[in-house]
């Protein structure tokens, strides 16, 4: 693994791809925690109504108000914090080499009957650091399992600049979260 600063040159790249997410989150995010902690709702609805015999008329919109808030602080962290780390060029350039253990394909058919297919591969470094990557399906069908991919990416942010394999740029890549979540 080869760590070193970003270059000022990378700085508008870094800051422009982690802040378009960003805009992206604003929007999708408050529907995944409404989801997420619809349960939480649910169990102090009920401990209101059951436990104290008392009905929380107003317990709605404070749920909403503090997911929205979440939201809200989440964006502002990313914008303030992250966004003050880039500029001053406080974040790493890493470039790592991976194995590809497993290759994965994975379609998914929406409501309107329309497929989307997404190509996998599952990596481990070699300080057994796992991660995911999406790829192309033409760079999909040339990789085989058991090769060394080598990705450049900027720490913190989670942005691939090039992931190359057998001398080759892949064409697309990007990473998505392989870790399992544990509820207790």
């Amino acid at each position: 693994m080869i760590k070193e600063k970003i270059k000022i040159e990378e700085v508008y790249f870094v800051k422009k791809t982690f802040n378009k997410s960003l805009w992206k989150s604003l929007i999708i995010m408050p529907f995944i925690l409404m989801f997420l902690l619809l349960p939480v709702y649910f169990l102090i609805f009920f401990i209101g109504i059951f436990v104290f015999n008392n009905h929380l008329d107003n317990l709605l919109s404070i749920y909403i108000i503090s997911v929205l808030g979440l939201v809200i602080l989440n964006f502002s962290y990313g914008k303030i914090i992250i966004n003050k780390r880039i500029t001053n060029q406080e974040i790493y350039k890493i470039r790592e080499d991976f194995n590809i253990q497993r290759k994965d394909k994975y379609t998914y058919t929406s409501d309107s009957a329309s497929d989307s297919h997404y190509f996998r591969l599952y990596l481990i470094s070699e300080n057994n650091q796992k991660k995911g990557i999406y790829i192309s399906e033409e760079d999909y069908k040339q990789i085989k399992e058991k090769e060394v991919i080598t990705i450049t990416y900027f720490e913190i942010v989670n942005i691939i600049e090039k992931a190359v394999c057998n001398n080759y740029e892949l064409e697309y890549s990007r990473f998505f979260s392989i870790t399992k979540w544990k509820l207790w």
